[in-house]
């Protein structure tokens, strides 16, 4: 593993931590009872996640699609900027579906059905976007 690798993976992993701190935050916090129905930003909020992670895939391939290919090298110096900045981008999106997911738990009153599945998500997305080195081919 290249040490941008390993710097891109450390970043993974903090924000794959930062998921799990969102959902023990969450279970706990304790909440005042409140009379709102908060179902109308819930639909805004499941609008946005879906999109952040639709936008996940298409920033990958278009940020990262040549390392993939092999057509762009991290021996290159002016491609390890690109790497990292690109695996950040789909980071970010995907731990934005997390934070969605923890911003409509703290309107919800903490329902885990409010935020479980948004988490859930995320998790699944960086799991997904993990920056294995076997993902990204050397350049011929």
């Amino acid at each position: 593993m290249k040490p941008v690798q390993l710097i891109v993976f450390i970043i993974w992993g903090a924000l794959c931590g930062s998921l799990c701190l969102y959902a023990v935050m969450l279970n706990v916090m304790s909440f005042a009872p409140t009379h709102g129905d908060p179902k109308s930003l819930g639909q805004i909020i499941a609008l946005a996640a879906g999109s952040a992670a639709v936008l996940s895939f298409f920033l990958r391939k278009l940020l990262l699609g040549g390392f993939i290919t092999g057509a762009l090298s991290l021996d290159d110096p002016a491609h390890r900027g690109r790497f990292i900045a690109g695996n950040v981008v789909v980071f970010a999106l995907s731990e934005g579906v997390g934070v969605l997911g923890f911003v409509n738990g703290i309107l919800s009153n903490g329902k885990g059905d409010a935020w479980l599945p948004y988490i859930g998500l995320a998790f699944i997305l960086m799991l997904l976007h993990i920056p294995l080195p076997s993902r990204f081919k050397p350049a011929a």
